[in-house]
């Protein structure tokens, strides 16, 4: 098995279960099985998978892709993923701006309350920005300013399938924020996934 393997899922609805097709190296052919609930999905095709190959399952250093087979839902999917992508990418950007406003207005003399109402925020909200510049953390999506939480950057995302499309949409931002600042542990994520575009790991990209 090579160091890095990636092994295919691909789940079809089968009354109330999912079907279950996995493919892969060192596997002669696809194999199916079934699971209750996509959730499961990973865990049964990594267990078919150490079956079929005979190994320890703490041996296996592998990724498992899954895909739904209707085309037209995984379209779907994909769309709706890479606009929370881009949703997550834009947010984290607003917070980091409004700390950068906060703390230069608070040094020109602006009042908590008065830095608030330019903004649309509250004073609590702006003292807390302020109190994290001081401490040198910086801001995260949920300090843009807005009453909703942020959009959550799922597990989901590592598994989006990148078109061509996709990809010139956003590789050039992904790559942006790969080469910010290498201690902000909140974008770990979008670096990997920024490197995993310039590298051409994406699934797809070369099939697009």
């Amino acid at each position: 098995m090579s160091k890095r393997d990636t092994y295919t899922i691909t789940a079809s609805r089968s009354d109330d279960w999912w079907a279950l097709t996995v493919s892969g190296p060192g596997l002669k052919r696809s194999y199916h099985t079934q699971v209750k609930r996509l959730e499961q999905a990973e865990e049964m095709a990594r267990d078919l998978v150490v079956t079929m190959l005979d190994v320890d399952v703490l041996e296996m250093n592998a990724d498992f892709d899954l895909t739904v087979a209707d085309d037209e839902v995984a379209t779907e999917l994909e769309a709706t993923l890479v606009t929370r992508l881009a949703a997550t990418l834009v947010k984290q950007k607003a917070a980091e701006a409004t700390q950068a406003t906060v703390a230069d207005l608070a040094r020109r003399g602006y009042v908590h309350r008065d830095i608030g109402y330019l903004l649309g925020m509250s004073h609590q909200a702006v003292g807390k920005l302020l109190n994290e510049a001081e401490k040198g953390t910086a801001a995260s999506a949920d300090d843009a300013g807005t009453r909703s939480g942020a959009l959550p950057l799922k597990e989901k995302l590592d598994q989006l399938c990148m078109t061509r499309d996709t990809e010139a949409l956003f590789k050039s931002y992904l790559l942006e924020v790969a080469a910010g600042d290498p201690t902000d542990r909140k974008l770990n994520r979008l670096r990997a996934l920024g490197e995993q575009l310039r590298h051409g790991k994406r699934r797809r990209l070369s099939e697009a």
